[in-house]
């Protein structure tokens, strides 16, 4: 579990760690927030476009292969950022970056299962709750390590880290992963990977991305080439033999869609809270970027404990529906804190959220791993991940939009009441889920 843990470790790191590097690489490169704000963005589409593809593909190729594959790319991506000489290298070191760390967990949870049906037994509770923990709960990890990074060795070192960090994965993965076992494939490699589906697929989140960063008023162009992009991909996967999204299996397996919503819901608030509250303790609260991080560092510490009990039990409804409540008592936390809040109680508040980024999020890819075909379970593993970027950037938006005359109270109060709202819905979708109150199967993780 040590090599894929690690593995699991790199996506979530990255996609929060640049927080605090954004200002400084703002003024070496002579680019405004509207800029680096890419930096953020493009790992996001990356992300949310690589995990789904590297599922598909470690369930057609194998998942040794792919989260080898991964390890390379993110050393790459690392150096490229580390020697970048302008901006756009940093834009292109993000988006390598994305597609190598977002090959590992769903390759991981495809070795997980491929391991199990090996051995003829369920899937251990405990490798996947190791999983998530390792994936979701160190998100939170991010922004004190980037601190440190930028406030000792300077901007560069958080893409620097990357290259060692990528080629250690990669050895561990060669010296202890098992080979995968031989897969029997009658269609040639370019029709089981879909590639028209791929890049409607691809093509429909970058079209999401643009909507949402010119938010209010995004250009009609682009919400119509949206609609058109979607319409098309459910018509191309519907006559594709081989398709990289299942939309007859989607469509008939209502517990799968809505444990991605839950997903999209959930990660929108976290996000949110990552890159919506760090800048406020920066700006508005007065802290450096390494404080303001590890005043974070409780919601993956109460995330770690709360994750050990989201496997626990026969049926999953209380480790999601805790974690819903806990989002919503959070978020309304958020809307009474102001630059005079004492800096235990911000970490207070900031550790309440740790329980739907732990126990929430492993309870979901418990549910995950349930509705799934057992063939499909890394495509449905990645897709689970395209859910987490999307409530990531829609999160990345709504902070530009609350923070739009500066970084201050009202706009973080602003925040609170749109997460307040996001929560009260995620409860209730975890109430209306009847599958929820189902017991597990015997197959499923306990």
């Amino acid at each position: 579990m040590v090599p894929l843990c690690a593995g699991a470790v790199l996506n979530p790191v990255n996609s929060t760690m640049i927080a605090t590097a954004l200002a400084p690489i703002g003024r070496e490169f002579a680019v405004g927030a509207g800029a680096t704000a890419w930096l953020v963005s493009v790992m996001y589409v990356a992300s949310a476009v690589g995990q789904p593809v590297a599922g598909r593909l470690a369930d057609q190729f194998g998942p040794r292969r792919v989260f080898l594959a991964g390890g390379l790319l993110v050393a790459v991506a690392g150096l490229i950022g580390a020697l970048a000489p302008t901006f756009g290298w940093l834009v292109a070191a993000r988006v390598v970056v994305g597609l190598g760390t977002g090959a590992a967990y769903p390759a991981a949870v495809a070795m997980v299962r491929e391991q199990a049906d090996r051995l003829g037994v369920p899937t251990p509770a405990r490798a996947l709750g190791l999983l998530n923990t390792a994936s979701l709960v160190t998100l939170t990890v991010g922004p004190p390590l980037g601190g440190v990074l930028v406030d000792t060795v300077g901007w560069r070192a958080v893409f620097a880290i990357n290259a060692p960090l990528g080629l250690l994965v990669t050895a561990l993965g060669l010296r202890y992963l098992p080979r995968s076992r031989p897969r029997a494939r009658t269609l040639p490699a370019w029709r089981v990977l879909d590639l028209p589906g791929v890049a409607l697929f691809g093509g429909a989140v970058v079209l999401l991305m643009l909507v949402l960063t010119t938010l209010p008023a995004p250009p009609w162009p682009v919400v119509l080439g949206l609609a058109g992009c979607l319409l098309a991909l459910v018509l191309t996967e519907l006559r594709s033999r081989s398709p990289f999204l299942d939309v007859r299996m989607l469509a008939g397996n209502p517990p799968l869609v809505v444990t991605y919503l839950r997903v999209v819901l959930t990660f929108l608030v976290v996000y949110g809270v990552l890159f919506g509250v760090t800048p406020w303790l920066q700006e508005g609260r007065g802290l450096s970027a390494s404080a303001a991080g590890f005043v974070l560092l409780g919601m993956s510490a109460v995330g770690t404990v709360a994750s050990l009990f989201a496997v626990r039990g026969p049926r999953p409804f209380w480790p999601l529906f805790v974690p819903a409540l806990g989002l919503l008592a959070g978020s309304l936390s958020l809307t009474v804190l102001d630059a005079g809040t004492p800096v235990a109680v911000l970490a207070c508040v900031a550790a309440v959220f740790g329980l739907p980024n732990g126990m929430g999020q492993v309870a979901n890819q418990v549910m995950v791993y349930r509705a799934a075909p057992a063939e499909q379970v890394g495509a449905a593993t990645g897709l689970s991940r395209t859910a987490q970027y999307t409530g990531a950037m829609i999160a990345t938006s709504l902070t530009g939009l609350a923070y739009a005359h500066g970084v201050d109270d009202a706009g973080l109060h602003v925040l609170g009441w749109a997460f307040t709202a996001v929560g009260a819905v995620l409860v209730t979708v975890t109430l209306a889920d009847r599958s929820l109150r189902r017991p597990l199967d015997p197959g499923a993780p306990r």
